[in-house]
């Protein structure tokens, strides 16, 4: 099977690094225009731009910090002026702060649930409206294992999750008549920022991959290939599906 996403435009949000990284310069392989988002880590995101770029596509690095609509409305209304309407979008910019239940306050609260969550609706509230005109879309969440299971240690990001499982759900039920499919993608234990200092103890590590079927930990490109064929025609009756790419971590 080849998947060809040839004049189709994506946003990848948190793209600069790590899975959404991966993500981003998968989808330009298929053939997709890519608007690369990112909050803090510009010089990674304008080299993951002119990556995609080298490929012969065209890319675009934007500032936004989707926890903010504001920024979600400006970073859709340059992409629109640009290069047209977003056809692919991938929420994929999230936090992941640790602590005991009991030791979280407000602000942390706010913070998690904003950029993993509210910002995932707004994004896709906004690329879905010109979606249905067009009669045709794709929106791939980047969820986790912990929509389903407890994470043990971060309860705001398990939470979080959740709810983008209930979301994706909500807006397959509704959206999927018009030509849109909403899915998540659930990574398990992979190899980015978020996971690299635990990781980094051999002791923690050696704990994590007893617990995975398959024997190994994900690296972001492991990730990538699921979400770019949800993208494309090939996956056209799959929708309201979260799929578990985690080495089987969640049995």
């Amino acid at each position: 099977m080849t998947v060809d996403l040839s004049g189709k435009t994506a946003l990848v949000t948190g793209s600069g690094r790590g899975i959404g990284r991966a993500i981003a310069l998968d989808l330009a392989r298929a053939g997709a225009d890519v608007v690369v988002n990112y909050s803090r880590s510009r010089q990674m995101a304008d080299e993951v731009a002119e990556m995609i770029q080298a490929m012969g596509r065209r890319a675009l690095s934007i500032q936004a910090d989707v926890g903010q609509k504001a920024d979600i409305d400006r970073m859709f209304d340059q992409v629109e002026s640009e290069l047209g309407p977003i056809d692919i979008l991938v929420n994929n910019a999230g936090i992941e702060p640790r602590a005991d239940i009991c030791d979280y306050d407000e602000a942390t609260y706010d913070d998690v649930m904003a950029v993993n969550l509210k910002g995932a609706f707004f994004c896709a509230q906004r690329a879905m409206r010109k979606m249905r005109d067009a009669g045709w879309g794709r929106v791939v969440n980047i969820s986790s294992l912990h929509e389903l299971t407890p994470t043990g240690f971060s309860a705001l990001y398990g939470m979080s999750k959740g709810g983008m499982a209930m979301m994706m759900r909500e807006m397959a039920m509704s959206y999927s008549k018009y030509g849109i499919t909403i899915n998540n993608v659930c990574p398990g234990a992979t190899r980015t920022d978020i996971n690299r200092k635990v990781l980094a103890d051999p002791a923690y590590e050696a704990k994590v991959v007893a617990k995975i079927p398959a024997g190994f930990i994900a690296e972001p490109q492991d990730i990538a290939p699921t979400v770019t064929f949800l993208a494309s025609d090939l996956a056209r009756y799959i929708t309201g599906a979260s799929i578990f790419v985690d080495g089987g971590l969640w049995l």
